[in-house]
């Protein structure tokens, strides 16, 4: 399959490409950056410039748009969203006429607004409610939206993908270790991290599917803090949020089953202070 990969030179889009590039699928990838290592054919491109879009997407098959500020807080807000908001938009609208069926499109689980505000139920699903609470989270709310209009308008099929605490495995043991100390600092993304080569994997396997229903799925992996979850849930939002069954049936407090039910993505990688992944 000839696809498309916007943001391949960033944290996660570089996993991406691996991914595909390893499963014998054509790959180009487009960014502002040139990638740090040898990953296939390579266009440096400005998603916020439609004419450039629009010859990054010319013979692609399907695209895994992950091109985009990863935060509030890299770039001024209102470049924050802007920027993020037109690339997006123009990614899409060079799909639908140029005739590409099927995008994979990078939200986040920011958009849940767990930074500041408790989760309303556990396990989260992608029906909870949406609270984003800056400039990025509101920026991947609007990527739905526009998802959802060239679904139901240009007969796309775009998978929303809620990325949720992604990291380089090179990063994840320093990083668990500091957060098995102290649990309140991971409350944000409820206890979890995802290793980037499982966000590619599901990718990969959302790609392949024969069929697929356009939407939003949690994208997580598991629970790297070392302790009961509904202690960690009770410690950190007291009776608060609603606890709906059995949460250490889980892997993460963020349910991923829709997508399991979708296309089998379960994160390959669980990370804790004991069990680590390095490449």
């Amino acid at each position: 399959m000839k696809v498309l990969v916007t943001g391949s030179s960033g944290r996660i889009g570089r996993y991406v490409v691996r991914e595909l590039l390893s499963a014998g699928h054509d790959v180009l990838g487009v960014d502002l950056v040139a990638p740090s290592e040898a990953a296939g054919r390579f266009l440096r491109v400005d998603l916020t410039n439609a004419g450039e879009t629009y010859q990054a997407v010319a013979g692609a098959e399907a695209v895994v748009h992950m091109g985009a500020w990863a935060d509030a807080g890299k770039v001024p807000d209102t470049r924050t969203y802007a920027e993020n908001v037109q690339s997006t938009f123009n990614v899409l609208q060079a799909c639908a006429d140029l005739g590409v069926r099927r995008v994979i499109s990078a939200s986040s689980g920011q958009v849940y607004g767990f930074h500041r505000l408790a989760p309303l139920y556990l396990p989260v699903d992608e029906n909870h409610p949406l609270r984003p609470v800056n400039s990025y989270a509101l920026s991947k709310t609007a990527g739905e939206q526009m998802a959802d209009y060239f679904v139901a308008n240009r007969g796309l099929t775009v998978l929303s993908f809620r990325l949720n605490g992604i990291r380089a495995p090179a990063f994840l043991a320093a990083e668990i270790e500091q957060l098995q100390r102290d649990p309140h600092r991971a409350a944000g993304q409820m206890w979890t991290r995802t290793d980037c080569r499982d966000a590619a994997l599901a990718c990969r396997l959302a790609l392949e599917a024969d069929t697929v229903q356009s939407g939003v799925y949690n994208i997580t992996g598991g629970l790297v803090i070392e302790d009961d979850p509904v202690s960690l849930v009770r410690q950190q939002y007291g009776t608060e949020p609603e606890i709906r069954g059995d949460l250490s049936a889980y892997l993460s407090p963020i349910s991923c089953a829709r997508a399991e039910a979708a296309f089998g993505y379960r994160p390959r990688y669980l990370w804790s202070i004991h069990q680590q992944h390095p490449e």
